[in-house]
């Protein structure tokens, strides 16, 4: 049987620090990818309140776990999700390349 925490928390087990972490992944995210700077993050920021404002319900887990929120499970669905893919075909200005692919750093010396 799978215990209750799924292998997401061995990610952050203990650490306080997760959403400086998951703050440190957007930024990296944003320098990576080409995308329209302008409208995307209204939008994006729109799209991810619409999902985190669902009403997921658990009966069972809510039992157990007073104010249980399931905002994993939205970001999941999120990332799954049309709207997701849809917003991306708008936003992102080229697809099949990374800013990292086109702007590599210079190669250490030995």
């Amino acid at each position: 049987m799978r215990s209750g925490r799924g292998r997401h928390a061995d990610a952050y087990a203990n650490d306080r620090n997760a959403a400086v972490d998951a703050g440190s992944t957007v930024s990296a995210l944003r320098d990576w990818t080409y995308y329209d700077l302008e409208a995307s993050p209204e939008a994006v920021k729109s799209l991810v309140d619409r999902y985190l404002a669902r009403n997921y319900h658990n009966p069972l887990a809510e039992a157990e776990i007073k104010g249980i929120r399931f905002d994993l499970l939205k970001c999941l669905d999120l990332y799954h999700g049309k709207e997701l893919d849809s917003l991306a075909k708008r936003v992102v200005i080229n697809p099949d390349r990374t800013y990292r692919q086109d702007n590599r750093p210079p190669a250490a010396k030995k």
